[in-house]
This record gives structure tokens, C-alpha cells and sequence, in this order.
């Protein structure tokens, strides 16, 4: 009888404690609904084609908890919501139903990430394991005419498509910020979207591959950024007030008709033959450019720094990736920052690889002296001989420098992943970090806040 008296009480303790649960839902209005927060399995540790069963289970039980935890707000308002798991079309009523909540809730920032995060981009095992009822979801546009959808500021989909869009559809009046990954959706339904979003201020498109002649136009954009949408040809710019702008990707024909705000620039290409100096002068002037991060993925010759220089006069900030090593051609970095007369940071982040020290015949600008520059952040060491040389170089001509910062970390950590890449990984950065405390640290005035990473 003890036995029986403690488990009811235990039953009627758990009874309790979901109730209160319950009522603590009611009243949160910032909801991230993942496998964590219901502490399930995570579905993104295996692939689709592997256990489908699984899938499916773990899918209906997600579900059916979101389904549940809708229906008990009973219509109270909510703020932001989260929702992360990988759902397919075969969940199409659901979604549907939870985007119709989301708007009766009058919710400001819907979060909608359906994407498998164990699979690379274009991963061919998993899409053969598909079948119709495992194609991204189609985005419910229903909710959003007649201006139902007027409190939503912020919009983020990943993993689904988007269908032709109606011109007169209205409830995107007040989004202010839209991101879209991995999103199918083609050039005319983007330029429907930015036509009926009159609050726009943010556009992001990520991986994106039926776009190919995009057209960015809107009166109140602020920033653009498009990432590696690899059936893009050319990108037209109608944005009078765009302040950012990120490009990632191989080269295109860039149309923009004005820039007299654009204060930001990052450049990301990944075609060897490609210089990313060249996109900068497709734009008309740039008065007002400060900020330039560029990704190199091979050696710029001096004679393009030359070419581009009257561009780059005003920039304050210079982040440049370098994704192979420059040997004697890191003297082209002097001059891009000899063209920068009014830089006051500078990074640089190498290619991460650990070379055989050899000697180079490097021949830099004489007499530059960079009067402004007090902060660099040399990323990605790896004790090779180039950078070394170039450290020397911008000690020598940086009589204000006030912060020095050698990171021997790689920019991207999932680089490494197998234990044998790991121990090569450590290697370098225990070789990078004995270069730099004997090299280096010598030559650093001790006015200098150095740090070695």
C-alpha cells in the first residue's frame, strides 16, 4: 500500500506539473519549438533514406506536441516564434495551420526552418531517397491577403518554396526583414514580394538556385546580401538607400544604378580566375564606401590594386580572405592599403596551411606610411614565410598602431573534422604559435596590445 500511495502521489506530482506547464506556455510569447525544447531525438544526427520509419515517428510526435501547445494559447499574442525541424510537404496541413496561428497571434518575427542539417548542399543520397511526400513544403501565402498579416515585421524561411505571388497581395505591407535559404522561388515572385513590401529594409537570399536575373529594387532597402545562388547571372540594383551590400558566389554582371549611400561591401568569389576588385568598379562612385571584406580565392596582382585604387580612397576598414597562399604576391596587400590612406583597421585572414619555410623575394612599396591604422588582426596564421614578411612590413609603417592580434584559429572550424585533420590542425597552430612567439614578439613595440591565439 506504501508502494501504491507513493505512485499516485508521483502520478498526481507529474499531473501538476505539466498543468503548470501548461499555464506557463499561455504566457510566454517568444516560442522556439525544436527537438531540444520537447527533448526529442534530433532527426538532423541521420538521413531520410536510412530510417524513414524513424523519420516519420519522430515527425508525428513533433507534431502532434506543436499542434497541442498552439491550441492551448487559445489566440494569445505571440511575439516571436521559432519553429526548427526538418518537415516536408507531407506536413503541408500542419505547417499550414501553425503559419495561420502565427498570424492570428499576431506575431511580429516568424522563424521557419525545415532544413536537414545533415546533409550538405546538393546531397544526391538524400534526394534520391525522396519521394513526393518528402518535397520542401510550398509556403501557405493565404494568411497574408487582405493585410491579416500586418503585425509581421520579420520573415525567415529555410527549406521550402515559394509559388507565384499575386500583385495585389497585401500582408507583407510591414515586413521589415526577409531571409530565404535554401528557398525555391524564382527572379519574378522575389520582385513581387520587394513590390508589396513597403517597409522592406532587409533582404537576404541564401543558396537560392532558380534565381538567375535578379532585380533588387525598393526605395527603403537598406541591406542585400545574396549567397552563392549558383544559377545567378546578374543582379539589377534599383535601391537609392542601400547602405550594405554581400555578395557571395561566382563572378556576375552587376547593374546598379545608384550607391551614393552604400557604406558596406563584402565580396566573397570562388572562382580562381575571378577578381572580386572588378565588382567594386561595376558600381557608379561610392562616396560614401568605409567597410570592404573581400575574399581572394587566388593570388591579386598589383597591377588590379592599380587599376581599382581611386575605389578604394575612402575605406576606413579592410578585411581581406585569402584562400590560397600569395608568397611574393602578398606586396599586392601593401598597395590595396596604400590606396586606403584613411584605414584605421585591417584584417587579413590566411589560408590556414602549414608550408615549408622558405625564403621569398618579396618587394614592397617604399616610404608608405598608414598614419591611421591602430588595429590588425591577422587571422588563419600559420608561421609562413609571407605573412611574416608582411607583419614586418606593417609594423614598420603604422606608427599609431595600438592593437596586434595574431589568431592562428581557421575561420571555419568544420574544416576539421576527422581526428587525422584535427591533429594536422594542431600541429599548424603549435608550429604558427612558435613563429609568432619567436619571431614576432620581439618586433611588436611595447606600446603595442599584443595577443597570440
Amino acid at each position: 500500500m506504501i508502494v501504491s500511495h507513493q505512485r499516485m502521489h508521483c502520478v498526481g506530482m507529474m499531473k501538476s506539473n505539466m498543468s503548470r506547464w501548461r499555464h506557463v506556455w499561455k504566457k510566454v510569447d517568444h516560442l522556439i519549438l525544436d527537438s531540444y525544447t520537447f527533448g526529442m531525438q534530433e532527426l538532423e544526427k541521420s538521413r531520410y533514406h536510412e530510417n524513414p520509419l524513424l523519420w516519420n515517428d519522430v515527425a508525428t510526435k513533433f507534431v502532434h506536441k506543436v499542434n497541442g501547445l498552439l491550441h492551448s494559447r487559445h489566440g494569445n499574442k505571440i511575439k516571436e516564434l521559432i519553429i526548427r525541424f526538418p518537415l516536408t510537404s507531407g506536413h503541408a496541413s500542419n505547417l499550414d495551420h501553425w503559419i495561420e496561428s502565427a498570424i492570428v497571434a499576431s506575431t511580429e518575427k516568424l522563424f521557419l526552418d525545415l532544413d536537414n542539417k545533415c546533409c550538405k548542399e546538393g546531397c544526391t543520397i538524400c534526394v534520391k531517397g525522396m519521394n513526393a511526400a518528402s518535397e520542401p513544403y510550398d509556403f501557405l501565402l493565404g494568411p497574408f491577403f487582405n493585410g491579416r498579416a500586418d503585425s509581421l515585421d520579420e520573415l525567415t524561411l529555410f527549406n521550402c518554396s515559394i509559388g507565384t505571388m499575386p500583385a495585389n497581395i497585401g500582408g507583407f505591407s510591414y515586413l521589415k526583414s526577409l531571409l530565404l535559404a535554401r528557398v525555391s522561388i524564382v527572379d519574378e515572385t522575389v520582385s513581387s514580394i520587394m513590390s508589396n513590401c513597403c517597409a522592406l529594409e532587409i533582404m537576404v537570399l541564401q543558396y537560392c538556385h532558380l534565381l538567375v536575373h535578379l532585380t533588387a529594387s525598393h526605395a527603403r532597402l537598406q541591406i542585400l546580401v545574396v549567397q552563392f545562388c549558383k544559377s545567378l547571372v546578374s543582379i539589377c540594383i534599383r535601391a537609392d538607400n542601400l547602405e550594405s551590400f554581400a555578395y557571395m558566389g561566382y563572378k556576375i554582371n552587376i547593374e546598379c544604378e545608384h550607391a551614393q549611400f552604400l557604406e558596406m561591401l563584402h565580396v566573397y568569389f570562388v572562382n580562381k580566375d575571378d577578381c572580386p576588385l572588378d565588382f567594386i568598379s561595376a558600381f557608379p562612385k561610392l562616396p560614401k564606401l568605409e567597410f570592404l571584406v573581400i575574399q581572394f580565392p587566388t593570388c591579386l596582382q598589383v597591377y588590379r590594386v592599380l587599376q581599382h585604387a581611386s575605389r578604394l580612397a575612402g575605406l576606413t576598414t579592410v578585411m581581406l580572405v585569402l584562400m590560397k597562399p600569395w608568397k611574393e604576391g602578398i606586396s599586392s596587400v601593401a598597395y590595396v592599403l596604400k590606396s586606403a590612406p584613411l584605414i584605421e583597421y585591417f584584417g587579413l585572414h590566411g589560408c590556414c596551411k602549414l608550408h615549408q619555410h622558405t625564403q621569398l623575394n618579396i618587394t614592397w612599396p617604399e616610404d608608405l606610411i598608414l598614419a591611421r591604422l591602430y588595429t590588425i588582426i591577422i587571422g588563419g596564421f600559420s608561421g609562413e614565410f609571407e605573412l611574416m614578411e608582411l607583419v614586418y612590413f606593417l609594423l614598420r609603417s603604422t606608427p599609431a598602431l595600438d592593437v596586434f592580434e595574431i589568431d592562428t584559429r581557421a575561420m571555419e572550424p568544420w574544416l576539421a573534422r576527422s581526428n587525422e585533420d584535427k591533429l594536422q590542425d594542431d600541429m599548424r597552430r603549435r608550429y604558427a604559435r612558435e613563429m609568432a612567439y619567436a619571431h614576432l614578439v620581439p618586433k611588436v613595440p611595447s606600446t603595442v596590445k599584443f595577443h597570440i591565439i
